[in-house]
């Protein structure tokens, strides 16, 4: 008998155990007819009944590997590669009912900086996961979600409003009138602070549908005061900054504005499809973080957005 199959010292069942940072080879994601370099990296785990002292974690990384080298190469979606994994690790390990499969890798995408045109390598954070779960009949139910994680540029509104007045009052004192300093903030948008913030959008896959992650990508991004690149010219920063400053918006203001996008974009999902809607908003002036998220089922969230469609913006 092998050490994993004897019977632990304390015997107490445990949820989760199993691999994690497995790297593999490049691979690829499809997106728009191109292909994509993706080096995900996984994580895999089973649940362990109390009588066993331990998984045979060699099993789950050659599980994955090999799974993993039935897509090499080609364009997949990388839930379904978390699904497949996951359900071949059940097959495997018979005293497990349930398996958990994790991939993050960064997808690179070729995009054109704004105003000088130059090429720009763009990452993409592409988030991945299956739990393959045994039924009491004996069949294998499946949970497959996927998400991104997009970096942009968040405006802070609230100081840009005292900004704004700070402005006036100096502009009156040196003499310009209310009414022309009321048309200067009109088109000249005030300084205030800005921050590199992380949008991260994931959710669940119903069965018979095919989610584009790059679609979750482009809400999150469109969702930001303006986009980042890792590449700016002179003129492209201007453009990004004057951007920002036109369209100041909490982390809050994008998690909304994220969660209405995607109603948009997927109106027929299933109502019973849950989705994470989160911003991290790295400060730039305080030495904390902020964070905005709700996670939330479609047929709610469409409740939402309806009824803020009918919002006034008096007190509810």
């Amino acid at each position: 008998m092998e050490v994993q199959d004897r019977f632990p010292p304390v015997a107490i069942p445990l949820g989760e155990v199993g691999v994690v940072g497995v790297r593999v080879p490049l691979s690829f994601e499809d997106y728009e007819g191109k292909r994509i370099v993706v080096v995900p990296r996984f994580e895999a785990f089973v649940d362990l009944p109390a009588w066993r002292k331990g998984v045979h974690a060699s099993r789950q990384y050659e599980t994955i590997v090999e799974v993993f080298n039935q897509f090499a190469g080609k364009a997949y979606k990388l839930e379904r590669v978390c699904a497949e994994i996951a359900v071949e690790i059940l097959r495997r390990q018979n005293e497990a009912t349930r398996a958990k499969v994790k991939a993050v890798g960064d997808a690179i995408l070729e995009k054109t900086t704004p105003v000088s045109k130059h090429r720009s390598y763009e990452p993409y954070r592409l988030i991945a996961s299956a739990v393959a779960a045994k039924k009491p009949e004996g069949e294998v139910e499946i949970v497959r979600k996927v998400g991104v994680g997009v970096k942009g540029v968040t405006a802070c509104p609230c100081a840009q409003e005292l900004m704004a007045a700070r402005v006036e009052s100096k502009l009156l004192e040196i003499g310009f009138s209310r009414s022309d300093v009321e048309k200067i903030l009109k088109v000249i948008p005030v300084a205030t602070h800005m921050q590199r913030s992380l949008g991260v959008l994931v959710m669940e896959v119903p069965e018979g549908f095919e989610i584009d992650a790059f679609k979750l990508a482009e809400i999150v991004e469109e969702s930001m005061s303006a986009p980042s690149y890792g590449l700016l010219k002179r003129e492209d920063e201007i453009e990004i900054v004057y951007k920002a400053a036109e369209r100041t918006l909490f982390a809050e203001d994008a998690v909304r504005i994220m969660m209405k996008k995607f109603v948009e974009r997927f109106p027929n999902l299933p109502d019973n499809v849950r989705i994470l809607f989160k911003v991290r908003s790295h400060e730039s002036i305080h030495k904390h973080d902020f964070m905005a998220k709700k996670t939330i089922s479609f047929g709610a969230l469409k409740a939402e957005v309806e009824g803020n469609s009918r919002y006034d913006g008096g007190p509810r």
